[in-house]
């Protein structure tokens, strides 16, 4: 069971995955959350305006009783109480302020919000690198399991030759039924290998198909003949000034600035302009004696509070050194991932190299076993074993590709450099 026949580069792989991903789909909706909330902040230090209505109904007017100040000559009971407002009291009215000066909370959560979108943006990056480097795993994968369950078969195919050339060789007295029998067991190893290599390509091809959400494609050989290994010193320098990680430490360092100023603003006074408007209001004394509008402005300085705020500068100068430290950690971690890397790459192209002359050997070894064996010179055991060297060569060889593509990848993405990797293995891609 394999992929659809149509050919699947690894760059047309990668585009389908950066914009179907449902991971990476929830990191963006993530950074489009963070860069409304940060448009929201925004608006803190502009005016606000709302309309208010209040409605209340009393058990009795609220009255005024003059009686008790004028002269006493007047005959009681002339005076009657004065209501100042009715059962009913209703009023609408607009009401605004004006933030002029908040000990600079403001801009420190403004600060905040921004430090906050850069360090979403920066955890979508990490996630876009991460599936890049699943992508070129599974992706060569297949490739990898697909060129073993091929090379077992081939493996099968030419035991079973050799195991109907022992039958006629024993048949006619040339060899022994020992050497006939050793024909047949290597036969059925080879078939018995042959199936696990097909299994392990079905769930190779599932795995890529899993990651990709669709069926069907065909991931292109990387036809190389030699591996090159970019020099280390610009990858690494790369790392330090573009590595999404140590950016988003980088935010969260400033976002703990941010926080520090907020919380230094609470020892600050704040001022305000504030004002209202009455639109409708109910017809009775009190509503007639109080203005239809007015102005003011509003200071407030906080003396003693309980909100902890020494506290609360503490805690947020304790998260600015951690951000610090944790950024300090991870540069180095990612240096020495980055080397470790580099190194394994280069080992690989070496390894790689080596490979020509050991599949050359073993060609030229299984050949003159089979000529030996065919004339009774050599066992059927030394033809196996001969075989057996040369599909361990061939799938070494194809193993050292695999493990150098993954640590080219690795190391490209960790230096931010994945559009040049893909420049490299297109110009080398075929198609199978």
């Amino acid at each position: 069971m394999g992929l659809a026949a149509a050919p699947l580069s690894l760059l047309e792989a990668w585009q389908h995955l950066d914009s179907d991903s449902a991971a990476l789909q929830a990191e963006r909706e993530a950074s489009r959350r963070a860069e409304s909330e940060r448009q929201a902040a925004d608006a803190l230090g502009g005016p606000s305006l709302s309309l208010g209505a209040t409605y209340l109904y009393l058990d009795q007017p609220v009255s005024l009783d003059l009686s008790g100040t004028l002269p006493s000559i007047l005959p009681p009971g002339l005076i009657s109480p004065v209501n100042l407002t009715e059962r009913s009291i209703y009023r609408t009215s607009l009401r605004g302020q004006w933030p002029l000066y908040a000990g600079g909370r403001i801009d420190a959560a403004q600060a905040v919000k921004q430090a906050e979108m850069e360090a979403q943006k920066q955890q979508l990056e990490i996630r876009r690198r991460e599936q890049f480097n699943l992508l070129v795993e599974r992706y060569y994968g297949v490739l990898l399991a697909k060129q073993n369950a091929q090379l077992r078969q081939a493996q099968v195919t030419a035991r079973r030759s050799h195991a109907r050339n022992a039958r006629l060789l024993e048949e006619q007295g040339q060899i022994a039924r020992v050497e006939r029998l050793n024909a047949e067991v290597a036969l059925e190893q080879a078939q018995v290998a042959a199936r696990q290599a097909d299994s392990e390509l079905r769930i190779a091809q599932r795995a890529l198909a899993s990651l990709l959400r669709q069926e069907g494609g065909e991931p292109m050989i990387y036809g190389a003949e030699r591996l090159s290994v970019p020099p280390v010193a610009p990858l690494e320098q790369a790392l330090v000034e573009t590595h999404p990680a140590l950016k988003l430490f980088d935010a969260k360092e400033r976002q703990a600035q941010g926080a520090i100023k907020a919380e230094k603003g609470r020892y600050k006074p704040e001022l305000g302009l504030f004002g209202t408007y009455t639109l409708l209001e109910d017809d009775s004394l009190l509503s007639d004696l109080e203005p239809e509008w007015m102005v003011g402005v509003r200071f407030t300085m906080p003396l003693v509070t309980n909100d902890g705020r020494r506290d609360r500068v503490k805690a947020a100068r304790s998260a600015e050194l951690e951000a610090r430290h944790r950024r300090a950690q991870a540069e180095q971690d990612l240096r020495l991932l980055l080397v470790s890397q580099h190194e394994a790459m280069r080992q690989a192209a070496d390894q790689f190299e080596s490979y020509y002359a050991t599949i050359a050997l073993a060609q030229e070894n299984r050949h003159l076993r089979q000529e030996a064996f065919s004339q009774g010179l050599a066992t059927s055991l030394e033809l196996v074993d001969a075989d057996q060297s040369l599909t361990a060569a061939q799938l070494g060889q194809a193993f050292s590709r695999y493990q150098y593509l993954k640590a080219l990848a690795q190391v490209m993405s960790l230096s931010g450099q994945i559009e040049p990797f893909f420049s490299q293995i297109s110009a080398s891609e075929i198609a199978q």
